[in-house]
């Protein structure tokens, strides 16, 4: 009985993530290439993604039906409700750390919301329901602000970022919830793209380089809400080939990003997805979550 027990996973409390980001950061590419996580190296420290309800379930099918054969996702609509946004859960199992004996079972839900809520934070009209999606953020466990890597819009991010937070300090403050223990996790995504490839080994180069005004604000909310703020790489279709390249179809670049398709499906393997939802679930850094394949 202590050996089969000795083999069941340790099941953490939930964790409920909001997704926040411009448009085309790729959000939902994000969700749903964790939701389908695809070619795993038999050595990867996950052992397994399963969606727990429906609408995890359809996150699959997004990914089979679109990104697989090779189409562009259709971004979150501006006019759907804070309150009716769907949120997807899915039960991720971690495989033991050093001197661990048991996997780690985490069930975690998420929630993405439109990136017109960027430029409406910082004073435009795009029609969406600020107040909702800022009530439905304060009830939150964490933050995942995903911002594409060749973005050239630093200045925006930042304004946005203070905006953010003195809403959801506002609205902690009156539901007494705690500032210190919430996490915010900046993810920045297109990591394949060379002007961020080339920085992978060195976050904190790539972030005084080309986001300092956000680094800054980040860092003003950190000490504000003595909370703690952390760096992460990630792409959604990942590398193809030897030596290496991006495995993805540019479609168009501008001052927003980055825009593309996955160019071969059938080696479609992201990098980088789970080391944000582990640190925002646990607080702890697992440094292998964060490697990158070569």
């Amino acid at each position: 009985m202590t050996h089969v027990f000795s083999r069941l996973p340790r099941d953490l409390p939930g964790a409920d993530i909001r997704i926040i980001g411009p448009r085309s950061a790729g959000k939902t590419a994000f969700l749903a290439s964790l939701a389908r996580w695809s070619n795993a190296r038999f050595d990867t420290p996950i052992q397994s993604v399963h969606p727990f309800d429906e609408n995890a379930g359809k996150l699959v099918a997004i990914a089979n039906d679109i990104l697989e054969n090779g189409l562009a996702m259709a971004p979150t609509r501006a006019d759907e409700d804070g309150n009716t946004l769907p949120r997807y859960t899915l039960l991720i199992e971690r495989k033991p750390a050093l001197f661990q004996k048991r996997n780690i079972r985490l069930q975690v839900s998420f929630r993405e919301y439109a990136g017109e809520i960027i430029r409406d934070l910082c004073g435009g009209s795009s029609g969406i329901n600020m107040r909702n999606y800022l009530d439905d953020c304060a009830i939150s466990s964490g933050l995942l602000l995903l911002i594409d890597g060749t973005s050239r819009e630093d200045s925006l991010y930042a304004q946005a970022f203070a905006r953010l937070q003195l809403e959801l300090n506002e609205r902690f403050v009156s539901r007494n919830k705690s500032l210190k223990s919430y996490r915010i996790a900046t993810v920045f995504s297109k990591a394949e793209q060379a002007q961020v490839w080339i920085h992978r080994h060195d976050m904190k180069k790539f972030v005084n380089l080309r986001f300092p005004q956000t680094k800054e604000t980040l860092k003003i909310w950190s000490k504000t809400w003595g909370c703690s703020v952390n760096y992460f790489f990630c792409s959604s279709f990942g590398m193809k080939g030897n030596p290496p390249s991006p495995n993805v179809k540019v479609q168009a670049r501008d001052s927003g990003g980055t825009y593309g398709v996955i160019a071969n499906p059938s080696v479609w393997r992201p990098f980088g997805l789970f080391a944000p939802i582990f640190w925002l679930h646990t607080g702890k850094d697992d440094r292998r979550l964060r490697e990158i394949e070569e």
